[in-house]
């Protein structure tokens, strides 16, 4: 397949956007199921943004009667993942999952029953119960707008550095266009990366990493922006960062 023209918003921006928030939970909250919950909601906010196919659930132990995780003990088994249906799971170097587990759609639904069923499963030693520690997309997707340069429906080239990426790019039946997953083997993040993770307190550290997602007047800063203001309205909380780019 011959590369089509390189299109003037995929360019890679080396300083791209890093953005840390907190949220708080009640101090009478009685089950980790709770918080899982509360977290998946972020999922809910940037989905006109980003889609992840899939899900990496690491675990923990927790001090019993509190919510403070710890490096040590660990439990029996850290890493589960979740898939949509249609996806490959990665084969890398790192830690293989215990269990991974597809279904056709990845709703709140399926992911929560998963977490219980991690929960039936995972042991921690006495004194301990065991707690997620972070949720970690795989495999995202990222909302797109049309543009004159993007004239093929089924492929994007996109222009990293020096290379440039043939992408698929799907269109829904809502009529909106999502640029596919980077390849595997790809040395680059995706334009949009997100990771929930606790540490006695629910974070969210979320990457914009390139393209017109960064440039504010373009629809996809727009979306994302959107996206910003619904986590602020769920009271996720700014902590760190320098929202250059976006009027948080």
């Amino acid at each position: 397949m011959e590369k089509g023209p390189v299109i003037g918003f995929s360019e890679y921006r080396p300083h791209g956007e890093s953005l840390t928030f907190t949220r708080g939970f009640p101090a009478d909250v009685g089950s980790s199921e709770v918080l899982f919950a509360d977290a998946l909601r972020v999922r809910d906010h940037l989905a006109n943004v980003v889609r992840p196919t899939g899900f990496d659930l690491w675990f923990t132990c927790a001090i019993e009667d509190t919510f403070i995780n710890v490096d040590d003990p660990q439990p029996s088994d850290q890493y589960w993942e979740v898939l949509r249906a249609d996806t490959t799971a990665l084969q890398g170097d790192g830690p293989q999952p215990a269990v991974v587990t597809r279904f056709p759609v990845l709703t709140d639904a399926e992911l929560i029953g998963t977490y219980r069923r991690a929960l039936d499963t995972i042991t921690c030693p006495p004194g301990y119960f065991v707690m997620f520690e972070s949720i970690a997309p795989l495999g995202a997707t990222t909302r797109f707008a049309r543009t004159g340069e993007s004239p093929s429906s089924e492929v994007l080239p996109v222009t990293l550095w020096d290379d440039t990426l043939n992408l698929p790019v799907t269109t829904e039946a809502d009529g909106t266009t999502w640029l596919g997953p980077l390849p595997d083997a790809a040395p680059y993040l995706p334009p949009v990366t997100f990771r929930i993770w606790f540490d006695s307190i629910l974070v969210l550290t979320l990457d914009v990493n390139w393209g017109r997602w960064l440039e504010a007047g373009t629809a996809e800063h727009a979306l994302l922006q959107a996206a910003l203001d619904a986590l602020l309205a769920d009271d996720w909380q700014l902590t760190s960062g320098e929202p250059r780019h976006f009027k948080l």
